[in-house]
């Protein structure tokens, strides 16, 4: 699975919205395996409901650290400056990255 922070940013909103159904690869194994992966970085906490059948996550809720991912990649045009900003650096989009370009990008917007 590749990671898609568009998929990242809306896990991320339906957890603060919530949105306390299952993650699960029966239902959406792409949004799944990025709540794994935003429970595994310790932005979000959940109940590992994984099976046989597959992965699934219950009751996920925001960490103070994700709390603060989303507030940064929240606004829409904050985001598309991000985005926008690694594609013209060349930069590939980490968590950290994420932090670094959306200082820059509110930087701008600021100016």
């Amino acid at each position: 699975m590749k990671r898609d922070w568009d998929v990242v940013r809306q896990v991320l909103s339906e957890v603060e919205a919530g949105d306390r159904h299952k993650y699960s690869d029966s239902v959406d194994p792409v949004a799944t395996g990025h709540a794994f992966l935003l429970l595994d970085a310790g932005y979000i906490t959940a109940i590992d409901a994984t099976t046989l059948d597959g992965r699934g996550l219950l009751n996920p809720e925001l960490t103070w650290e994700g709390h603060d991912l989303l507030d940064t990649i929240r606004s829409k045009s904050v985001w598309e400056r991000i985005k926008q900003l690694a594609k013209d650096k060349g930069i590939e989009l980490t968590f950290d990255a994420v932090k670094v370009l959306a200082a820059k990008a509110l930087e701008m917007a600021a100016s």
